[in-house]
């Protein structure tokens, strides 16, 4: 049986109804401010998590460094690329899911929608199990490829902290894999509260934790790590139990389920550009970091660069979390008008945020890079406070260049991250792929090498910015050709008598 012919008239009022019936300025409201809220707060947690790292003050057996609040910072900072990935993978299985789910229900398709569910969530846990594979493997031979003599006061501390937090971070990563699936899935039924209010207590929780851990237990590196993934595992815990206590428009219940290659393929087919585009954030900061680790702040500096744009960037994320399934939905169901009116007001908000966050950063970066910087002990030495406030200055020096020059690639950003989400939302994944693999690697890295074989640091900072705008002027084009081709084909097959409830 074709796809096509498995399609079921519904008798019962799905909550997604509202993605073809509610005013769009309304119900991009609605759909996005829960996600934006949530990812603020998770933005939030970055920060005062990099502010406890930084704060670090006290003794820590076997330390014999000179700035324990820096080195534990930059251990952190070492492993995030491998945090981004897990994140990466999950954001996949979730974005391919989310698209296809919200596109079935459009079309009035329950029964492939409630298939697609199931086959994410076998999805999730596979891909658990490779974490855990290679968070036992891998964890200590990274670290210690990017701790250096130049970036560490202690380099062993470094390698040791950092290889506990990835081991511990991807060992247990099934609570944040799960999490961003399930969320996704309850996005793609237009139920945008319970993720808000999931990922709301989990990263609470995960700065309660971080407090009582690093601060009144001075666990320190491990504090972090343990609070992190308590934090995700309640998150998971809340969509669990949301599914199961209440009938939602799709079924996750693996009871009698016959995993089937076709809803795979269509998971990963959607969900691979967003992967990609995530993974790649992953592969640019470690080749930007093996650039970086040359210089003394060059890893921080990056590393506190992503935290605080995460303010920026994440109001942006949201509101595509809640663009995507509006914009799938009507595309499945053919409402050209109501895809065109909730695109264009998605990139008015979206370039309206980024513009608010360039002048920001062009305006007060120390502000922002004072966050990150070391804590100087009440008992410290005026040797010591001097080698110290010397080393905070140079920091946050650097940053705020590195700040201003990143920062003028924000609006086009916004541009850039809103075409790949329209085509994930028509079904051009290789389109949408490249478009990311453009942006995040094609046009940034050799830039990154040139800029920075000419100019150092200083020039290096320039490659995002000459990455963004030439990827929206190359691909412009390529988006609206493939905009009016996917909805010629949408029309033709309700023509034909194809689809429809």
């Amino acid at each position: 049986m074709t796809e096509e012919k498995e399609i079921i008239s519904q008798s019962e009022n799905l909550q997604s109804d509202k993605m073809r019936n509610t005013k769009i300025g309304k119900l991009l409201f609605t759909m996005s401010l829960p996600a934006i809220f949530s990812m603020l707060v998770q933005a939030l947690y970055n920060i005062v998590d990099s502010i406890f790292l930084t704060g670090i003050d006290y003794k820590i057996k076997g330390y014999v460094g000179s700035d324990v609040g820096a080195d534990s910072f930059l251990a952190v900072s070492i492993v995030m690329p491998m945090t981004m990935l897990v994140v990466a993978i999950a954001i996949g299985i979730g974005v391919g899911a989310n698209a296809y789910i919200a596109r079935k229900l459009g079309e009035g398709n329950k029964l492939n929608a409630d298939k697609c569910a199931k086959t994410a969530i076998i999805m999730a846990l596979c891909a658990w199990a490779v974490m855990i594979v290679l968070a036992f493997t891998v964890s200590r031979p990274f670290v210690a490829a990017f701790a250096s003599d130049e970036n560490a006061t202690d380099i062993n501390y470094v390698i040791e902290q950092g290889a506990l937090y990835l081991t511990v971070y991807m060992a247990l990563s099934g609570g944040l894999i799960i999490d961003i699936t399930l969320a996704r899935i309850l996005q793609a039924t237009g139920n945008m509260k319970i993720p808000m209010i999931s990922q709301l207590a989990g990263a609470l929780t995960n700065i309660g934790l971080d407090a009582l851990f690093i601060i009144a237990f001075k666990m320190g590196v491990f504090g972090a790590i343990l609070a992190t993934v308590i934090g995700q595992w309640v998150a998971a815990a809340i969509d669990l139990i949301v599914f199961f206590v209440k009938k939602q428009d799709v079924s996750i219940s693996l009871k009698g389920f016959k995993p089937s290659k076709h809803y795979f393929l269509r998971i990963t087919k959607i969900g691979a550009p967003a992967l990609i585009m995530n993974a790649m954030g992953s592969v640019i900061t470690i080749i930007m970091n093996i650039m970086l680790k040359e210089y003394a702040n060059g890893v921080n500096v990056l590393s506190a660069y992503f935290k605080v744009q995460s303010f920026v960037f994440m109001p942006v994320f949201g509101l595509m979390q809640g663009t995507m399934p509006i914009l799938s939905y009507n595309y499945g169901a053919n409402e050209k008008k109501r895809f065109n009116d909730t695109f264009k007001l998605a990139l008015y908000v979206a370039l309206g945020v980024m513009a608010v966050g360039t002048l920001l950063f062009q305006l007060c970066p120390e502000a922002l890079m004072s966050i990150f910087k070391s804590k100087i002990p009440d008992d410290a030495s005026p040797e010591k406070i001097a080698e110290l406030t010397a080393k905070n200055e140079l920091f946050v020096k650097e940053g705020a260049y590195a700040f201003r020059c990143i920062s003028i690639a924000f609006v086009p950003a916004a541009f850039s991250i809103l075409l790949i989400n329209m085509l994930q939302s028509i079904n051009c994944p290789i389109s949408s792929l490249l478009m990311s693999l453009s942006r995040q690697l094609i046009f940034l890295i050799p830039s990154a090498l040139l800029f920075n074989y000419l100019w150092k640091m200083q020039g290096i900072w320039f490659c995002y910015p000459f990455a963004e705008i030439l990827a929206v002027l190359v691909y412009l084009p390529f988006a609206i050709r493939d905009y009016r081709k996917q909805f010629q084909y949408k029309a033709k097959q309700y023509q034909e008598h194809l689809l429809g409830g």
